[in-house]
């Protein structure tokens, strides 16, 4: 009898250690893919935009070999002008002014050449390869200034574009 107790009482601990270890329940939950809205808004002109932005704001009307021009900027932050050429492979070239002392290009790629110039009194750096100039950044110590190009410019350009920017 002993040995019969004994064998039923082993299965049941058999069967409850089983019946506790069962399946894990993991939790799954779906993450929606969300856009945080763009801060730029479009502008007709780039009075309004140094209007919008808080400041005024001078940059270049209009660029030899460039078609399209976009107007745009932040309130109370930045103002920019970006002109494009339109064609299949885009050259875009940047005008921006903000509100601060940071670079404010939004340019984060590595350059093999990135060096300081003095354009018109003004200390401004510039990154670049193969010899061409593409962001150059500067501040005055209450608004920072940026000039890009994705395809390059050379020194002579810069420093007629840097001397545009206001």
């Amino acid at each position: 009898m002993k040995k019969l107790f004994v064998c039923v009482l082993s299965m049941i601990l058999a069967l409850a250690m089983v019946a506790c270890g069962g399946k894990t329940v993991v939790e799954t939950r779906t993450v929606e893919n969300v856009q945080i809205p763009d801060p730029w808004q479009e502008c007709a002109s780039l009075e309004e935009a140094g209007k919008l932005a808080g400041f005024s704001f001078t940059a270049p009307e209009e660029v030899e070999g460039y078609t399209k021009k976009y107007i745009a900027a932040i309130e109370d932050e930045a103002a920019q002008v970006i002109f494009s050429n339109g064609e299949e492979n885009d050259s875009t070239l940047y005008f921006r002014k903000g509100v601060g002392a940071e670079d404010i290009s939004g340019d984060y790629n590595n350059y093999e050449t990135v060096e300081e110039q003095t354009v018109g009194g003004k200390t401004v750096t510039c990154k670049g390869n193969g010899g061409l100039i593409h962001t150059a950044v500067w501040n005055d110590g209450t608004f920072s200034y940026a000039v890009m190009s994705n395809v390059g410019m050379n020194a002579e350009q810069m420093e007629t574009w840097v001397g545009s920017l206001a």
